[in-house]
């Protein structure tokens, strides 16, 4: 694969929908090709900070949240967010009292 096949397949293996072929052609091309690797990093750039492109509601970043925690096993149990709150806040101003002296 070229330079310019490559860049054409960019924005389709940005989203996943080349075939398994075509992906790993795109894969070995931008490993050893600096232009395309810049020419990717530019349209991931463009793509994430696209103002007007299409943005998740708000209930679907919620879902996609829970997702994520629930497959990380991040779940916070109702008492352990102040807990960490209060032992962040000793800390800090452990530190202060310390610097002071």
């Amino acid at each position: 694969m070229n330079c310019e096949q490559t860049k054409r397949a960019l924005v389709a293996w940005h989203f996943a929908e080349l075939r398994a072929e075509e992906r790993r052609e795109v894969e070995v091309h931008v490993a050893g090709c600096a232009a395309c690797v810049a020419e990717f990093i530019a349209l991931k750039r463009a793509v994430e900070l696209a103002e007007d492109g299409p943005r998740p509601s708000v209930s679907a970043r919620a879902k996609l949240r829970e997702a994520v925690a629930a497959e990380l096993g991040l779940r916070w149990q109702w008492w352990e967010r102040p807990v960490a709150f209060f032992v962040a806040s000793a800390s800090v101003l452990a530190a202060l009292i310390v610097m002071q002296h």
